[in-house]
């Protein structure tokens, strides 16, 4: 069946006449507002994966390129895919995932290790596979919407699940379209998430893709952005309080001897410098509390007055 549309194709019909007919093509290499979204969208998706498992997973964009819908669709033929319909572009896209990319998240979800090797028989899916496709694709597409409307208004409506994909999905002709493939991995398994959207729905909005511009910081996620922030907040810090001591040659320390006293030129008037990651942040004083040794900070240690004053001196900058 394939062969018989391809023969179609290439016959009949003058070629001059076939050309002024043809659609606009697109230049995917200076698409870099579309390139820019899709990077995010990855790494927004590697978060948001944790709500399937605990495994860490990671997805990477591996080709943007423009093609032919036919042999797009034929190389995935094993694959689940959503047909969505966006009405602000007027057109039908696919989003799908490969059965490797399903067998391995399942896997990871259920408790596998990846040591499994991937389920290779040529079967029909199953209505479990099916279900988790439609659950992956409803966390892909909102990100996809509210990372493309601040350039352009998107809605994407699913038409339906297709489990059997046909090279006539978007069709009965053969039309160029931009093809997106995402590389997915967990544990030792992985698959592909892949996106055919004809070129004919991007061409009138090429000038808003084609812009170099990075996109307004406005649209981060705010979500993700707490986390960041609770998160170096929360961090774990080891503070160090240098006290200076006698001056010493090797011979001396190496005779030092378990119980013997290092008398130290600080008392409760000289600034002990606390330190953290051997960076100076702050000058304190020797003081007590609940009989232990304590350092009440005095003020912030200015890193630039400090460089001076090791310039003056001829102390190494710390």
């Amino acid at each position: 069946m394939r062969e018989e549309y391809a023969e179609i194709r290439e016959s009949g019909g003058q070629p001059g006449t076939d050309r002024l007919l043809e659609p606009p093509k697109l230049e995917v290499e200076r698409l870099h507002v579309l390139k820019g979204v899709l990077e995010r969208l990855v790494t927004t998706l590697s978060e948001r994966f944790r709500d399937y498992c605990n495994v860490p997973s990671s997805f990477f964009v591996n080709q943007v390129e423009s093609g032919n819908s036919w042999d797009v669709l034929e190389s995935y033929e094993d694959s689940i895919a959503g047909i969505y319909y966006c009405r602000q572009w007027d057109s039908k896209i696919v989003i799908g995932l490969d059965r490797r990319f399903i067998f391995s998240l399942i896997d990871a979800a259920f408790g596998g290790d990846g040591s499994m090797p991937a389920f290779e028989a040529d079967r029909p899916f199953t209505s479990l596979e099916a279900r988790l496709a439609r659950s992956v694709f409803s966390l892909v597409v909102p990100e996809l919407e509210d990372l493309l409307n601040p350039i352009t208004p998107v809605n994407l409506d699913i038409e339906k699940l297709e489990t059997k994909l046909d090279f006539q999905i978007l069709g009965q002709t053969d039309v160029p379209v931009i093809s997106v493939q995402i590389l997915f991995q967990i544990l030792d398994n992985g698959g592909r998430m892949f996106m055919i959207i004809p070129q004919s729905a991007l061409y009138p909005i090429r000038k808003l893709l084609e812009r170099t511009r990075a996109l307004d910081g406005t649209s981060v996620d705010p979500e993700w952005q707490k986390k960041m922030q609770d998160g170096l907040a929360s961090s774990t810090m080891l503070l160090t309080g240098v006290l200076e001591g006698p001056e010493m040659t090797l011979n001396e320390i190496a005779a030092l001897e378990p119980g013997q006293i290092l008398r130290l030129d600080a008392d409760t008037k000289s600034l002990i410098a606390l330190e953290c990651q051997d960076e100076r942040i702050f000058w304190c004083r020797l003081a007590q509390s609940k009989s232990q040794f304590a350092l009440v900070v005095e003020q912030p240690i200015d890193r630039q007055k400090e460089l001076v004053s090791d310039l003056i001196s001829g102390s190494p900058a710390r």
